[in-house]
């Protein structure tokens, strides 16, 4: 019996040590549920935040191509704004054109009455995310860049990004013309037509023997984006970018020489120059300021031939015997007002200095304009004179200036001077440059004018600027940038009538300056062309290369030298920069698109209920 009850005792512990095995073991299974339950939980929570996250930035980008289209739609929509947003008001952003019924500029405080422009989903329905935004039109006159603050939405998640937006204009382009043929009013291609215009003759694929291509050849070399709203002509030519053209390409009469495409060309649509660039001239007027461009504040005006040195340290020295006033005003302060007030702001140099053969020394104007305008005309008896009009001016009209004849004791020749030094002479036939003519020797050079509006640059620039020429804007010798450059330094040179590369000869038809040019910088013609002077003279064994880092845009195709081999081969390289940013006042196309240059993250700008955040 005794035996038997130790039996069932130890029977007893055994259950009893089971039961807390068992009861452990639901315990730590209990635990292990809790914690995966826990887990799944807050792997919800964060898999719904990190959906908001995202929708938020995918809203954000959504409210820049909304603007995006908005500009697209209407060219002049940078105009419009709300001034009172805090990314607006900071820049001194102005919108002539005010709110605009567009919601997403309601940037208050829903509690305030701001608003939220929702992002609809693939079907067309609200979606749970939203977006607004603000702008920054305070660089939009001088470098063509508007900067978007779009801020997205989604939940109780916000997130901004800031995007520059700029035109899809002429810069954006290594190669532009509007007409692959030259400008007979410039290069004389089409002798006995007596100058007249190519362009009622030409049209895309419809050559006439009055209105002949221009080819690339076979040693041309060209980095970049290539477009034309005509027909290109390639003979061998070597192309590492895309081409874009409104009427394809060919190679009638190139024989064997294959051109080598990095992509096969498309079509375009059609990119219009301006037909005038005279409205640069109201950056120099004081009196618009207040509406312009209040930032950057004018530029400079200079009249007649206009030599400009960039001297590689800030400053350009400039010699400019005609110029009076480089500042002015208008009869009204209205843009395109008869000018009739002028200023001499120390600015833009001391006019006695400017007179002079050694010129003014004066800071390039950043981010702004200097204009060179043809002399003004004379106005009806009792009216006011433009500042500039020489005759009108009691200092100086009784001054020699200069469109007076200079006599040289050499008796080969005798050159009227432009009063900047062109026609370069020595007094001395084998160095001195031969007087230009017109006739059938056009393609020689033009005449350089006493009054015109002419440019003549040269140099190291260190500023972003541009320099437009009324009339002709000649390169006289490496125009750079130096090795330190900010990739936002970035040169305009604008020659209305023709852009020249200076390229002058004697009496006996040889150049005069070195071998092969470089010219940093985006060059437009929006009338005539860029060209070499004198591009069928001299040696067949030609002037080097021509080397281009920038662009070049030109309403007609201009010639830089012959297949037999005078001139310059082309060595055209873009500019990245110009991808980002435009020279100051660079003209745009009469009608365009915009298109996002960059986009990136920034401090996120208002809350989930729209308040600005700090």
């Amino acid at each position: 019996m005794t035996r038997l009850a130790r039996l069932l005792r130890e029977r007893d512990d055994e259950r009893g040590f089971a039961l807390v095995a068992v009861v452990g073991v639901a315990a730590v299974v209990m635990i292990l549920v809790a914690t995966m339950l826990s887990v799944s939980t807050s792997g919800a929570r964060v898999t719904s935040n990190d959906t908001d996250w995202a929708r938020a930035a995918d809203a954000a980008y959504a409210g820049v191509a909304d603007y995006q289209s908005h500009l697209n739609a209407d060219n002049t929509y940078g105009q419009y704004g709300q001034a009172d947003a805090t990314f607006s008001k900071a820049t001194g952003s102005t919108f002539a054109k005010g709110l605009d019924t567009n919601p997403a500029f309601d940037i208050k405080p829903v509690s305030a009455g701001g608003r939220w422009v929702t992002v609809p989903t693939v079907g067309g329905a609200a979606g749970p995310s939203s977006f607004r935004y603000a702008v920054d039109n305070s660089k939009l006159a001088s470098q063509g860049v508007i900067r978007v603050q779009s801020t997205g939405r989604a939940g109780k998640v916000t997130r901004t990004v800031v995007a520059n937006v700029r035109p899809d204009g002429f810069s954006n382009y290594l190669y532009f013309t509007n007409y692959e043929s030259g400008d007979p009013n410039v290069t004389n291609e089409t002798a006995g037509r007596s100058g007249a215009s190519c362009t009622s003759d030409y049209r895309v694929a419809a050559r006439t023997s009055s209105c002949q291509q221009i080819q690339f050849g076979p040693n041309d070399l060209l980095q970049g984006p290539v477009r034309t709203n005509d027909q290109l002509k390639i003979c061998g030519s070597t192309f590492q970018s895309t081409v874009q053209t409104v009427g394809g390409w060919n190679s009638a009469d190139c024989g064997t020489a294959a051109p080598s495409f990095a992509s096969a060309p498309t079509t375009a649509s059609t990119l219009t120059p301006p037909s005038t660039i005279g409205d640069l001239r109201d950056s120099m007027r004081s009196d618009l300021q207040t509406t312009t461009d209040s930032v950057e504040g004018t530029g400079c005006l200079f009249t007649g031939p206009t030599k400009i040195t960039f001297n590689g340290d800030g400053t350009m020295t400039v010699v400019s015997p005609l110029t009076i006033a480089t500042n002015v005003e208008g009869a009204t302060a209205v843009p395109g007002a008869p000018i009739t007030k002028g200023s001499a702001p120390a600015k833009c140099g001391d006019v006695d200095a400017l007179h002079s053969s050694g010129g003014a020394t004066i800071p390039i104007p950043k981010n702004n304009l200097v204009y060179v305008q043809n002399e003004p005309a004379a106005r009806p008896s009792g009216t006011t004179p433009d500042p500039n009009y020489w005759d009108a001016s009691p200092k100086y009209k009784n001054i020699a200036n200069a469109c007076d004849a200079t006599s040289y004791a050499n008796s080969w020749t005798r050159l009227k001077s432009n009063g900047v030094g062109f026609p370069y002479s020595t007094n001395s036939p084998t160095t001195s440059e031969v007087e230009p003519v017109n006739g059938n020797n056009a393609n020689v050079s033009t005449p350089y004018g006493c009054d015109r509006g002419d440019a003549f640059v040269k140099g190291v620039v260190d500023k972003a600027v541009t320099v437009a020429a009324e009339n002709y804007l000649y390169v006289t010798g490496d125009v750079t940038y130096p090795a330190t450059r900010a990739a936002s330094t970035v040169l305009g040179l604008i020659g209305q009538r023709a852009v020249w590369v200076w390229n002058p000869i004697n009496t006996y038809g040889n150049t005069l300056t070195g071998q092969d040019r470089e010219i940093d910088a985006a060059i437009l013609s929006n009338q005539g062309t860029f060209v070499v002077q004198n591009w069928t003279q001299g040696s067949t064994r030609g002037r080097g290369a021509l080397t281009i880092k920038g662009s070049v845009a030109q309403n007609f195709r201009g010639a830089v030298g012959l297949a037999s081999g005078q001139g310059y081969d082309k060595n055209y390289k873009y500019d990245t920069s110009l991808a980002t940013y435009t020279p100051p006042k660079f003209p745009q196309p009469t009608v365009t698109t915009y298109r996002v240059a960059t986009q990136v993250e920034s401090k996120t700008a208002y809350t989930a209920d729209g308040a600005a955040i700090p």
